[in-house]
């Protein structure tokens, strides 16, 4: 049977290792999907290296790498290992020395985990409680074994468990985004907040950050990262990729009404003058925008730090889309 390799986090996929090895040195790092979000880099990167077919099989066993990402920091030298095993056609671990009867065995018992506990060891000389070699006592020169203990498997698979339930009953009280097209409801925005806002000399940052603060508001998320644009499109198409650029204009072009519309209904209580001055600074602020180059670079990294601020909050909601985004994602694989 054909292997086949993918990448767990943008879904490229191949027949060829060497392909998804050189998917990995991509100059420009590939964009997450939404399923990747909250997954770590080494959990992402050894199930992309491991083939699809056998992924089923090991993904219980790589709950230890739920917070890691030292593997793909080594990434280098994991490789370089990789290669000489092929090219020697060996069938023993060359950290442990166990034996195999395959080549492609001891490749993935390594990449699985041998090469992250000879990292983690180096790197902090301290036993992990992820650890998963146990050294085996009973004879001298037997070699380590590689299982985790059940009293170990279970007090994970607890945690996971728990966690999992609770961020299901968080998630039911989460309502739908509203899709990314759409106005934001500034409807829970009280007056007097709104008054402050058309009159402030941040007011297009400043209302972002207000309306953020409604949930069912946050339909962006933004990954500096790994340069990856997100929004929430509709039910329909759920998540979807969007350039920057096509974020922040988009997102200006919203303020703009929002700031125009609070500036309309508050003539009751601010001097007719202070209401016609702050129209006037809302549009000057948004031509600024339109026109100036410069402008629009110290704009666009405003607004990308506030709906980066906010990523773990949109991640949250859109988990109501994905359910459980661990089994989402593992079904896919």
């Amino acid at each position: 049977m054909t292997c086949r390799y993918s990448c767990k986090k943008c879904m490229f996929n191949t027949n060829n290792f060497n392909d998804i090895k050189r998917h990995f040195y991509k100059k420009k790092q590939c964009k997450r999907s939404i399923n990747s979000f909250n997954l770590s880099d080494d959990y992402l990167f050894i199930l992309s290296l491991i083939s699809d077919q056998n992924n089923n099989e090991i993904i219980d066993k790589l709950n230890y790498l739920k917070n890691s990402d030292i593997v793909y920091k080594n990434k280098d030298k994991l490789f370089n290992d990789i290669f000489m095993i092929e090219k020697d056609k060996n069938k023993r671990c060359i950290y442990c020395n166990k034996e195999f009867n395959k080549t492609s065995d001891v490749k993935e018992h390594i990449i699985m985990y041998c090469f992250y506990n000879k990292v983690k060891n180096n790197t902090n000389n301290s036993t992990d409680k992820y650890n998963i070699i146990e050294s085996n006592n009973d004879n001298k020169n037997s070699f380590n074994t590689y299982n985790i203990t059940n009293n170990n498997n279970n007090n994970i698979n607890n945690n996971i468990n728990n966690n999992i339930n609770n961020n299901i009953n968080i998630y039911l009280e989460l309502k739908t985004p509203i899709p990314f097209d759409n106005d934001w409801d500034t409807s829970k925005i009280d007056r007097e907040k709104k008054e402050y806002l058309v009159l402030s000399n941040f007011m297009y940052s400043k209302l972002l950050e207000e309306i953020l603060k409604n949930e069912i508001n946050l339909n962006v998320i933004i990954d500096k990262n790994t340069d990856t644009n997100i929004v929430y499109k509709n039910e329909m198409d759920s998540y979807i990729q969007m350039k920057s650029k096509d974020i922040i204009d988009n997102t200006m072009d919203k303020l703009k009404k929002h700031l125009l519309e609070i500036n309309s209904t508050l003539k009751e209580n601010i001097l007719i003058d202070c209401i016609d001055v702050s129209k006037r600074i809302i549009e000057k602020k948004y031509n600024n925008y339109k026109n100036n180059k410069d402008i629009q670079s110290s704009v666009k990294e405003i607004i990308s730090k506030i709906y980066e601020d906010k990523k773990e909050d949109a991640l949250n909601i859109s988990k109501n889309f994905n359910n459980e985004i661990m089994r989402t994602i593992h079904k896919g694989f």
